[in-house]
Parts: structure tokens; sequence; C-alpha cells
């Protein structure tokens, strides 16, 4: 028998799972929202495709924020309507107005101060906000951040997408851009040597030069008069890592998605001094390795080989590390195994089915019962409340758990409880519980008294139908569902761009003629998804346009890009633009061509 379904509780969220990617309603506003993945040089040229009323128009209706490089290109264009409703909301919102960026001159003499710095914790993070900041207004470019931006933690970082960056306008093609650099860099000065690879993700935190400089020096690193004082300690070492500076943007995670899966699986299987197989998760591992392990598994982002190698061969401490990470996708979560329930209600986002599973486990402690079910009472009433009708099928357990709410949830949630209760084992729990609650009959709730007089368990489910109850998404806390965009098996495996973004820089990058349409056709009113206006401006003008020689773009590789309807056929960019086409000078492959060089060493003070 299924559970009863009643319309007063909700099926789906009102939450939208990525609210970043939810564009406005048909009309102009919808330009503004897709050129939060466009370049910052192309913007100019999409806002001048508009008419004064229609730029108008979408700039009184659509959200703030807005990118920093439309807000710029539109506060420094000529007077307009347009531009005096962005200043009246820019007056009206503050926390909206872009902070100030640094071009490539400012830049490099907060790198030098940085440096004088010796290059500590909080110093790496400011200079990558101050980065991020810039690359979204378009005052530096990526290639300018992998060609210059020193160390090299820096640019690797640079193409970590935190859930807090995601949702600002221009970080997803900030981050995506330097990504891919990274991972044409990598590939063509790498392909799939495995002591090259080790090299480069050992040395990532430490490396005081820039990423270009960290190729070069990953080549020779091999050689017999090796020099740098990390060459003879193995992965994991205590140098390696302890001479890294510690961030919340894991370098080595991102390395290891960008590598060849092969040589992930056979670098993660060099790690020596696994965490203990048993025993409590401590707050502090006691061993460099797990620090190691610890830092890699509690933050971000996951990837693919580092997700399969822990769920293949990962002992306790790794699963648990795992099992508590809020990035981690509900596939991964359903094959963590046995044992981690309490790291799966310690997490803030977990569907109701993963809580089930874990107070099941609990079926021979009624202690952690009664104390994870008091734990969802009050704030998390939605959770319990889904919790209990998720444990229909376990009765005892079911008992156990209503049992220990019994005083500490309102009278509504509590008889929502008594329905799923009756509705898997039948109303004489449901009686004792009461009756043990209250008293006496007369001081029991009326729907149990009427199930005491028909004999049945129809009154008490009947009335838990019209118990109201949000979707367990919509009960998650603002700041804690911003995990979600990034909670899926796609983003284990990106390797370059979000699929908007990918789309745009394959596809419009570079063409103001395209950019043109689509503006046009999403002003015009259209209700069709931006995705597919973009596959038919494309293939519209791949069927007109003649052919001719492809440009190269920093468009992601095929298997990670959205097929359009027909095949494209490439033709020559615009005029160069200010700042430079990202990808334009081939920054990727040309990182190995470098001839400057810097030692593999660290910055801390032990050696």
């Amino acid at each position: 028998m299924e559970p009863p379904v009643s319309p007063a509780w909700a099926t789906h969220s009102s939450t939208v799972r990525d609210a970043a990617a939810l564009d406005p309603a048909p009309g102009p506003a919808r330009v503004l929202r897709l050129l939060d993945a466009a370049r910052p040089a192309d913007v100019a040229d999409v806002l001048g495709a508009l008419t004064p009323e229609a730029l108008a128009e979408a700039v009184a209706s659509i959200p703030l924020p807005l990118a920093p490089a439309v807000i710029a290109a539109m506060l420094g264009a000529p007077p307009s309507p347009a531009r005096d409703e962005l200043a009246c909301r820019l007056v009206q919102q503050p926390e909206s107005v872009p902070i100030r960026t640094r071009a490539l001159p400012e830049f490099l003499r907060a790198m030098e101060d940085a440096a004088a710095d010796d290059y500590r914790d909080v110093s790496v993070s400011r200079l990558r906000l101050l980065a991020l900041e810039a690359l979204r207004a378009g005052t530096l470019t990526a290639e300018q951040v992998l060609e210059h931006a020193r160390p090299a933690v820096l640019a690797v970082t640079l193409g970590v997408c935190t859930p807090e960056e995601y949702v600002w306008p221009g970080a997803r093609r900030a981050t995506g851009d330097v990504r891919v650099l990274l991972r044409d860099g990598l590939a063509a000065a790498l392909g799939e040597d495995d002591d090259r690879w080790s090299a480069v993700i050992e040395a990532s935190g430490s490396f005081d030069g820039t990423f270009a400089e960290l190729l070069l020096e990953a080549g020779q690193a091999n050689h017999a008069d090796q020099t740098s004082p990390h060459t003879h300690e193995p992965p994991g070492g205590f140098r390696r890592f302890f001479c890294s500076p510690r961030t919340h943007h894991n370098p080595l995670n991102l390395l290891l998605g960008l590598a060849p899966r092969a040589v992930a699986e056979r670098y993660l299987n060099t790690l020596h001094d696994a965490p203990a197989a048993s025993g409590p998760l401590r707050a502090e591992p006691s061993s460099p390795a797990q620090h190691r392990w610890g830092w890699m598994l509690t933050n971000g982002p996951l990837t693919r080989p580092l997700v399969d190698h822990v769920l293949a061969h990962g002992v306790v401490g790794q699963r648990r590390w795992l099992a508590r990470n809020e990035l981690l996708p509900d596939s991964a979560l359903e094959h963590i195994g046995s044992g981690y329930a309490q790291e799966v209600l310690l997490r803030k986002v977990a569907p109701p089915r993963f809580r089930r599973r874990a107070f099941s486990a609990f079926e021979h402690d009624p202690q952690l019962v009664r104390t994870w079910a008091q734990n969802l009472a009050g704030e998390r009433r939605d959770q319990l409340l889904d919790l209990v009708w998720e444990l229909t099928d376990d009765a005892v357990t079911l008992r156990q758990t209503v049992a220990a709410i019994t005083g500490r949830v309102d009278e509504p949630a509590l008889l929502c409880a008594y329905g799923a209760l009756a509705f898997a084992a039948g109303p004489e729990p449901v009686w004792a519980l009461e009756l043990q609650r209250v008293g006496s009959l007369e001081q029991a709730l009326p729907e149990v008294r009427a199930s005491l007089l028909t004999g049945t368990a129809d009154p008490l489910i009947e009335a838990a139908r019209q118990v109201p109850r949000r979707h367990w998404l919509d009960t998650v806390a603002d700041e804690d569902h911003r995990y979600q965009a990034l909670r899926s098996d796609a983003e284990l495996d990106r390797t370059g761009h979000f699929p908007r973004e990918a789309l745009v820089a394959a596809h419009l990058d570079g063409r103001p003629d395209r950019w043109r349409e689509v503006a046009r056709r999403l002003a015009a009113g259209t209700a069709a998804p931006v995705e597919a206006v973009i596959r038919d401006v494309v293939a519209r003008d791949s069927q007109t346009a003649p052919l001719r020689p492809p440009t190269p773009s920093l468009e992601p590789s095929p298997e990670h890009l959205p097929e359009p309807s027909a095949p494209p056929v490439p033709t020559p960019a615009a005029a160069p633009l200010e700042p430079a086409d990202l990808g334009r000078n081939h920054i990727g492959p040309a990182l190995v061509c470098r001839t400057v060089r810097a030692p593999l060493r660290g910055h801390s003070k032990i050696r």
C-alpha cells in the first residue's frame, strides 16, 4: 500500500534548484541575463544592438545584480534613459554596485605586495578575489592571469567556482575561461606522463612561479640533477603538503579532475598513510596524510576521479569526510555505504530518503533515534514530517521517532506524525502514545478519540492529509541552498565551462552578427529557451555563411559542448576588441614554451 498523497503536501519545490540559471520573463531583460555568460569584450556591442526603449525596459525589470562588465558598459555610455534608470537602482541597492577592479599593472603591484608577505594564506585569498572581480569586469583576461599570476596556486584556484561565487553574475564565465586554459595547457604540456602530472599536482600549492613556469619545471623535475627540496619525498609527504597555502579553493582536486582518468587514479593510489579504518572521525587528523585527505575531501571542488576512488577503495575515515561534503551528489551519496548515518544527518542538504536510511540504521539504538528526532523538531519541522512518512515501511523505527517528539512539536505536526504511524502499524500504537502523552481519553486529540470510536486508522490518516507541508528543498536555508546547483554528476565531470557558458563561448564569442540576432529575438519577446534561440541562430547562420577557415576560441572539447541543431560552419571573428579575445593567442599550448624558470619550492618556514 502506497503512502497517501494529499493536495496539502507539496510534491514539487517552489525553490529553483539553480537560481542563477533562472531567466526573466520573455522580453529585453533576458538579453541582460544572457550577458552573464558573455565575454566582457562582447558586452558593449550587444547592448548597442538593443533600442534605447528596449534597454531601458530591460534595466527597469531585471533583478539586480548585473554582471560588472554590463554595469561598466552602461554607466560609461552617453546619457540615456537606461543609464539613468540603472544609476537610480544602484543608489537604491548599493550592495549591487561592483567593487573597483584592477587592470594588469595594478594587479602586478598587488602580487608584489603579496610576495613581500611571503604569500600567506590570506594574501593568496585576497589576490584571488581581486583577480576574479577583474575577470568579471573585463579589466583582466584569463590569458593574462595564467601568464602573470603567481604563485601558481592563484591561477589554478581561479578555475574553481565556489557555491558562493556561482550566483555572482559573470563568475561562472570567468572561472570557466580559466579552467579551459588550464585544461588545454596541462594536456599539451603533460599528456599522460604520470611523473610530470604528479610533479605538477604535488607542487601546485607551493610553487612560487607562474603556472607556465610550473609546467616547464615539471618537465625538468624528473632529470637526475634535480635540485628541488621536495624531489625525493613521496606523494602526500609532509613538506609537500604543509608548504602549500591553505585555502578553500583546492588546487589538488581541480588538477585531478583535469588529468586523464587513468593518470588521476594511479596518482591517488600512490598516496600513503590513509586515515584509520575505524574509530571516530577526529576534528584534527593525526598525520600529514590524514590532513591531506581531510583537506581534499572536505573542500571543493569534488571531481570524478577523487569521488570514485574513495567509493571504490576508501577507508572509513575517507568515506566519513566525503559523506559530510555538501557538494557530494545524491548518486554518490547512494553508494557511500552503511555506517555513516550521523554524517548524513549532519549534512545541511539531504533528501528525505537519506535521512530515512540513516534513522533505519539506528534500529537497535533507540537513544540515537530519540536524539536525532528531537534535533529535527522546531525549525526543521517539515523535514521531520518528511522523515516520518518516509519511515512508513519501518514501523519499529517510526514508532520510536514519533514517541520522541510527542512533547516537542505543535499539534498539527503531531497529528501528521500520528497519521504516518497509523498508516504503517494501525491505530493502536497511536492510541497508546496519545494516552501516555495526555493521561486520559478526555484530553486526547479529537482525531484520536474518533479513531478509538471507529476502531480504524481512517480519521488519523485523513486528518494528516490536511496538515500543510513544504517540499524538503523549501526548508533548506538560503545560505545552504547555494550548494544545490553544484551537487550534480555533471559538475563532477566538468573540465571546461558550465553548459550555457560553453554554448556562448563556442558560438557567440567574437561574433557580433550572431549576438545581434540573438539579442533581437530575445528582446522581441520570444518564449523559446535561450539555448534554443542560440542554436537556431547558429544553424541559420551556418546554412547561409560561406565556408571559411575556423577561428580558434576558448570553447570546450566537443564531448563537453551542447550540440546545435545543425553543424555550424565557423567564420572569422570580428576585428580584435579590448580586452583581447580569450584564447585567440593560443595561451594554453603556448604555456610550455616559456623559458623563465623558477625552482619547485615552498614558502613555509618549514624546510
